[in-house]
Order: structure tokens, then sequence, then C-alpha cells
């Protein structure tokens, strides 16, 4: 497969997914009654069918390969490594923000759609299942089948920045549009930027080590981080 072909239909496939588990799946019948329980948000239901989407496409394209999707060990070194690396990223996203409110003059008044989560649902739901998910999409499928083009990028100081880590850095950075609607648009800002600088961090760790674990353990920090910023500010932060 040409590798201009690869780049497109790598697009195209994380666009289509998108689509179908943030707007096409949560509105059927069976899973819109699923989100009348307490403990079942649309989120929820969001996240989980991009974990399953993704798993089918991964089984599908590695031909039951996994390890070569990211689904392998890591060295400690390396995953404290990760870690550490993205622990200043949360404050990115305050900054930025704080920027941007200054240099608007606008007032936030929205909130983020986990402020109405319990501790425990932030716990599982943001923490835990997005973080897994949202990396198994965009670092396990996404940047995987982009792996062929890892040869191409830029360098950063000593390191080698690839094209599939930008483009499932930049797909995740803007994925987190869809808060517009919930959200004031100076926040999204922060949380777009953030995230892609995250998913930076992530991406690179992920073709680095070759395991999707630096990738879910760097976001699980982001958000815990976040979300501890942001409540002491008044507002939590995850991506």
């Amino acid at each position: 497969m040409k590798n201009t072909v690869r780049l497109v239909l790598g697009i195209m496939m994380a666009g289509c997914i998108y689509y179908l588990a943030l707007y096409v799946i949560p509105s059927f019948g069976l899973l819109k009654g699923l989100m009348k329980l307490s403990w079942i948000s649309r989120g929820d239901i969001t996240q989980i069918s991009l974990l399953v989407l993704s798993l089918v496409l991964i089984y599908l394209l590695s031909k039951g390969n996994l390890s070569t999707y990211g689904f392998s060990p890591v060295k400690t070194k390396q995953l404290i490594k990760s870690v550490l690396i993205s622990i200043p990223v949360p404050l990115v996203m305050i900054v930025v923000t704080m920027i941007m409110i200054i240099i608007t003059g606008t007032i936030p008044k929205g909130e983020h759609p986990a402020a109405e989560y319990g501790m425990v649902k932030t716990i599982i739901s943001i923490w835990l299942i997005a973080s897994t998910c949202e990396e198994i999409f965009y670092r396990g499928l996404i940047l995987s089948f982009l792996a062929p083009l890892k040869e191409y990028g830029f360098k950063l100081f000593r390191s080698h920045i690839s094209v599939p880590v930008i483009v499932s850095a930049i797909g995740f950075g803007l994925g987190h549009l869809c808060l517009l609607n919930r959200m004031e648009s100076i926040i999204v800002v922060g949380i777009v930027v953030s995230a892609t600088l995250l998913g930076f961090i992530a991406g690179y760790f992920r073709e680095k080590t070759g395991s999707l674990v630096p990738a879910i353990a760097t976001h699980i920090t982001f958000n815990i981080i976040g979300f501890t910023i942001g409540s002491l500010l008044g507002g939590g932060a995850n991506v």
C-alpha cells in the first residue's frame, strides 16, 4: 500500500470510528435506555464503542498478532520515564487557559462534563475507562496502522517525531472539540492544546517501546493530576 493511500485511509478510518462512537452508536434505542441508569453515561457508551470497534479492527488488521498493535509488555524504567515526562502537561492546559482568559477578558461559565460525577465514577469512567479506550483507539489502532510511515517526520532535539505520532496526537487533540457544546470555547482551547501535547508524549513512548502501556499510563497520570488541579481551581480537567 502506498504511503499516501495509507495516510488517507488512516485518517478516514479514525474519523469514521470517532463519528460512530460519538454520535451513531449512543443513539441506539437499547443504549439510550442504559444511559438512564445513574452509573452509565453517554461518555461511557462512546468510550466502550471506541474500544470495541478498535479491537475488532486491530484483530483483523494484525491477523491476530496483537503485539504489532501495542499489546506487549514494557520495561519498568521506560514506563516510569513516560509517566514523569507527562506530569507537567496538565500545567500547560492551566497556563494556556489562563492566558486565553486574560487575552479575551472572558469569564468561563461552562463546566467540565465530568463535573457531575462522584469520585468513584470519575476514577472508573474518566481515569481508567476513558484513558484506556482512547489510547487503544489513537495509539493502538491509528498509530499502528500508520506505522509504515514512521520514518517520516521531524527532529525535536535528539528525538524523531514520526508521522504516525503526529497524526494520532493531532487527531486526539481535535477529538476534544466535541466539548464545545458543553463548555466555554476558552476552556476547550486549553484542553485541545494539552491533549495534543499529551498525544505526542503518549505516541512517542508507544512507538519507542512498542507497547501501549506507557501511553495508557501517561493518559491516566494526566487525568489524575488535571482533575486534582482543576478541582483546586474550581473545575475538573480531564482528556
